[in-house]
């Protein structure tokens, strides 16, 4: 087996241990913070996206930093950072007194964690730019699949045993995961010498390469979208239930669905995405992503909702690997991981911005605003590659 392969599969196990635990205590968030005292709907909706942006705008700010860091000291120690510095980080969610707890607690998760864009980084500098592709595509299937499982646990158990104990086993489950890359995963360092004589890995030359600027904005619009509906989510689908009783778990059902139809589609859209073009694979996702959310807005039942984000779930897997995969085709060797610091950051800053514009919207407009608003940006974004990317040359993308 090629050295690369090793890495990869490593890796993709490791990062699906990593969003089970994150994705566990989804479902329920804004039934925990009703717990800790806040009690009407509207105040629960602001403090959802309150809670929900802290963890991106921590991570905005620690995401380049851990890039160079990575550049520096290699891609495998930030990995076993971000895996280790989460499972701390929610077990001690668990001893929350009051929303202000949890509020801490959520910004010093984005401070010390983002496994995604670590694992993404380690696996785009091993993987061929041939492959690269196929390679992030599966790793999103891994967030995907972690996606599908951990809302279906973490709402059953949460409805069962409460809202405490679920921190507990996501806690668990990112420890092993790290486990799984300190043991599983071999990395080779030996180009730090170069990285330094040459001052490579600098802000300024990844932010100069042709194009980068471009995708890294309809990456944090695509985030941004991602993340508006999350505050108000289990309250829309309590909506459409009609009653409170076992919303958690019907909640991470429906979440789950979407990942698991993702999760089976992002490898095949990675390899999809490397023989007919990443951008043409991204402009479709996200214009049939922005087509689908919007009737969320205006389903009338739990079943109609379900449906939509199974389709949802399906778009969303072309996403996401072709992102990445058009910022590894325009990042030289060396500067992999503050590329992807960067482009964490600008991530970030969407998942920071996307639930507290979704809360305030809820609170203000009613619980389907948000749809309606992920769907616009979705559509936009589209455009916005449009316009910006050019097709691949030789499997390379240019953007204007």
């Amino acid at each position: 087996m090629d050295s690369w392969k090793k890495t990869f599969y490593a890796t993709w196990v490791a990062q699906f241990f990593s969003i089970t635990g994150f994705s566990f205590v989804l479902p329920f968030v804004p039934l925990y913070i009703r717990s800790l005292g806040i009690q009407n709907d509207a105040d629960i909706a602001r403090w959802s996206g309150i809670v929900g942006a802290a963890t991106g705008l921590t991570m905005t700010v620690f995401a380049p930093i851990w890039g160079i860091l990575a550049d520096r000291y290699g891609r495998k120690l930030m990995v076993l950072r971000s895996m280790f510095g989460g499972a701390v980080v929610l077990a001690l969610m668990a001893f929350a007194r009051n929303v202000s707890d949890l509020l801490v607690l959520r910004l010093l998760q984005g401070a010390l964690t983002g496994t995604v864009t670590a694992s993404v980084a380690l696996v785009a500098s091993v993987a061929p730019v041939n492959r690269s592709g196929y390679a992030l595509g599966m790793m999103q299937a891994a967030v995907f699949g972690g996606a599908s499982i951990g809302p279906l646990l973490g709402g059953a158990m949460a409805d069962k045993l409460g809202f405490r104990p679920p921190f507990f086993v996501a806690a668990a489950v990112l420890l092993i995961g790290g486990l799984l890359v300190r043991f599983g995963v071999q990395e080779q360092v030996g180009s730090q010498p170069v990285v330094r004589e040459r001052k490579r890995g600098s802000f300024a030359e990844v932010i100069g390469a042709t194009g980068f600027i471009v995708a890294t904005f309809a990456l944090f619009q695509i985030q941004f979208a991602n993340t508006a509906v999350s505050p108000v989510f289990v309250l829309f689908v309590e909506k459409l239930n009609g009653t409170p009783l076992g919303v958690a778990t019907i909640t991470g059902g429906i979440m789950s669905v979407a990942g698991i139809a993702a999760a089976f589609s992002a490898g095949m859209f990675g390899r999809f995405g490397d023989a007919w073009g990443h951008k043409r694979l991204l402009v479709v996702s996200t214009l049939f992503a922005g087509l689908i959310t919007l009737p969320q807005a205006f389903a009338r039942d739990v079943g109609q909702l379900f449906v939509l984000r199974v389709l949802l779930g399906l778009a969303a897997a072309g996403i996401m690997p072709s992102a990445n995969a058009i910022i590894r085709s325009i990042t030289v060797e060396e500067n992999v991981g503050t590329a992807f610091g960067l482009v964490s950051s600008a991530s970030c800053l969407g998942t920071a911005l996307g639930p507290l514009a979704g809360g305030y919207l809820a609170a203000s407009m009613g619980l389907p605003a948000p749809f309606v608003l992920t769907g616009m940006v979705l559509v936009l974004t589209s455009f916005v590659v449009t316009w910006g990317v050019k097709p691949e040359r030789n499997g390379v993308a240019d953007v204007a």
